[in-house]
């Protein structure tokens, strides 16, 4: 039995163990499905047996670019085993397992293959199972995991990724994995430093800790915690930070098309469970608007889902400009870089009115949405709504928002929005119905005095077309508003339609003086893009005004007409019609010059002659009690 043991140990020691490389090269390969080569197999014996596998390359799949970088080359990977704990257990204990240098290429293809997904072949079928367990079954148990200067490069053209990183495990036990990245994601420059626990605490039920920063030109991630079960990313407690200039720019890192916005900060939890990945508890603000709410991402559809709700305190309707396809934000928002100030001036510069930015139809279709959301109070300069909330969804493309409430004062405004992609382009239809708007809120949001009444009516339009502008600039569609319960509006505003030289002076002096308002309707149809008012009228206790007005939606230009007249005999009147006319953006306001100079040089003519005949031409003898808003449509 000595001589035995001792043939043994004479062959332990002087056998070469690179016969048996052959052997391990096509395990390896049929265990991970592609060639695996190793140049050298080195074993030293003992109580602890380590075995050195020198210079080992594997393959890329069959198929892939021959020219392309090798998968994987690692230079030495070493495994020691206790073989005392082997005989004695049959289990294997491996003290450390050690990678030297290892260089990983991950390709991407320009047909979208790549390199880095391994398909094994299919299980051998389960062993039979003994009165100990499966037959040879074998426990493995890794004390320590150690990477030396590892290299990894990851290049997917379809997403313009480029990325290169140094992977190493930290010097103390137990040992954290270190990685570095820097290169190109989304054509844009992107870091990031990842910090995560030991890689055998991977399999442990502890929690194991992660902390990752992320910058992507100018967006910026940071989250920090724990996953109780990191390979199945399931267990979170994880604090996550987003910062960027524009959340459109989250699109190449999430898949979820997201319109242009201000300056955004957002704090919250990430977790995941079931499959779907969720952000709740979420805190921070858009430009000059805060958000809260939650949202979860189901990433497993081929068209990722996004739900959720969110809610703002306090919204700047400017901020949600991008949702129409504006440059959204203002001058004082603050954070804007010194280009998204630019562009903001140059849109308030801009003499259009309707956003022409083309809505990216390809970009509405890469991911479903379904999102709720509330404004309890609406800021910003001459807006006349209280708040507003709604309820959207896009599958396929197809955005369909409602209902979408406005509220103004006791009233609201209830629309309904349907955009259905169709090539490029987008067939359109909005209906909205407008209930109870107090015309006061209206007049002194747009600088115009005060007032007292209630507005009710409806607005419809449908078109086609790649933006906003084109859609309303080619659309059908009709404008009712219609005013029956009585109120009151300041009568600078008739004054200056019906040009009352006495009381137009009073009301620039401030000093009060209403008209009681009986009614107010406007009624005009609209077809390829062009309004034409069918009847205008409004009615008050001492006057009547009337007039037409045509607004090109294409050009965004307004031309209207409106003439005063008065119910009973007044004198001091100059009742010339005025005219509302110029670019929606750049609107003037002047009376019918022709007419007014006709009647205002009667008056200087006949003053000459006969000073009290001036007054002729003012002299107004009434149209009568009737009103017009009663009268039988033609």
């Amino acid at each position: 039995m000595a001589g035995v043991v001792l043939v043994l140990l004479v062959l332990g020691f002087v056998w070469d163990w690179n016969w048996f490389h052959g052997l391990a090269e096509s395990r390896a390969t049929a265990w991970i499905g592609r060639t695996v080569q190793i140049r050298r197999l080195e074993v030293r014996l003992g109580l602890v047996t380590t075995v050195v596998l020198h210079d080992v390359h594997i393959a890329n799949p069959s198929g892939f670019d021959p020219d392309a970088a090798e998968f994987a080359v690692i230079p030495s990977l070493r495994v020691d085993l206790n073989a005392g704990t082997y005989l004695r257990t049959g289990r294997l204990a491996l003290p450390l397992v050690q990678v030297e240098s290892p260089v990983i290429s991950l390709l991407q293809a320009a047909d979208g293959r790549n390199n880095w997904t391994i398909t094994a072949p299919a299980p051998a079928p389960a062993p039979a199972t003994g009165a100990n367990g499966p037959a040879g079954a074998t426990d493995v148990t890794i004390g320590d995991v150690t990477i030396n200067d590892g290299q990894a490069r990851i290049v997917a053209p379809l997403s313009g990724t480029d990325l290169a990183m140094r992977i190493a495990t930290g010097d103390a036990a137990p040992r954290s994995i270190i990685v570095d990245a820097k290169g190109t994601h989304a054509h844009q420059p992107i870091t990031a430093h990842l910090v995560g626990g030991a890689l055998l605490s991977l399999r442990d039920a502890a929690p194991y800790p992660i902390a990752l920063d992320l910058a992507n030109g100018d967006t910026k991630v940071s989250l920090k915690g724990t996953l109780r079960d990191p390979l199945a990313l399931a267990g979170a407690d994880i604090d996550l930070l987003l910062t960027g200039q524009d959340m459109a720019a989250l699109f190449p890192l999430t898949g979820i098309p997201i319109p242009t916005t201000p300056p955004y900060r957002l704090a919250g939890k990430l977790d995941f469970g079931a499959g779907v990945i969720r952000f709740s508890s979420i805190v921070g603000r858009i430009g000059s608007s805060d958000l809260a709410g939650s949202l979860t991402v189901d990433p497993r559809p081929a068209r990722p889902v996004l739900s959720g709700s969110l809610v703002s305190k306090s919204v700047d309707m400017q901020d949600l400009g991008g949702f129409v396809g504006s440059m959204p934000g203002r001058t004082t928002t603050p954070g804007q870089t010194p280009e998204q100030l630019a562009l903001v001036r140059r849109a308030e510069a801009s003499a259009q009115l309707l956003p022409n930015t083309p809505i990216a139809v390809p970009r509405l279709r890469s991911a479903d949405v379904h999102i709720t959301y509330r404004g309890e109070h609406i800021i910003g300069h001459n807006i006349p709504f209280d708040s507003l909330d709604g309820k959207l969804d896009i599958v396929d493309g197809h955005i369909h928002l409602e209902p979408a409430h406005v509220t103004v004062g006791g009233g609201q405004v209830t629309a309904t929005v349907d955009l259905n992609p169709n090539g490029d382009t987008l067939a359109a239809a909005f209906d909205a119905k407008i209930e109870h708007i107090d015309i006061g809120r209206i007049l002194k949001s747009a600088g115009l005095g005060s007032g007292r009444g209630v507005i009710d009516g409806s607005i419809r339009l449908k078109g086609s077309g790649t933006s906003l502008a084109a859609i309303v600039g080619h659309g059908d569609g009709s404008l009712s508003l219609n005013m029956s319960r009585a109120g009151d509006v300041n009568a600078l505003l008739l004054d200056l339609s019906g040009l009352q030289l006495g009381r137009a002076v009073l009301s620039a002096l401030g000093i009060p003086n209403k008209e009681l308002l009986r009614c107010v309707i406007v009624e005009a149809p609209m077809r390829q893009g062009v309004a034409t008012t069918t009847r205008l009228v409004i009615d008050t206790s001492a006057h009547i005004v009337t007039g037409h007005a045509r607004a090109d939606f294409a050009r965004e230009v307004l031309d209207m007409h409106l003439r005063t007249d008065a119910k009973r005999f007044t004198i001091g009147s100059l009742s010339t019609p005025i005219r509302i006319s110029g670019p929606f953006k750049d609107l003037s306001v002047g009376p019918e010059v022709g007419e007014l100079a006709v009647r205002g040089g009667a008056a200087v003519g006949l003053g000459l002659l006969f000073p009290p005949a001036a007054l002729l031409p003012t002299i107004q003898f009434g149209v009568g009690d009737t009103s017009p808003c009663h009268t039988p449509r033609p």
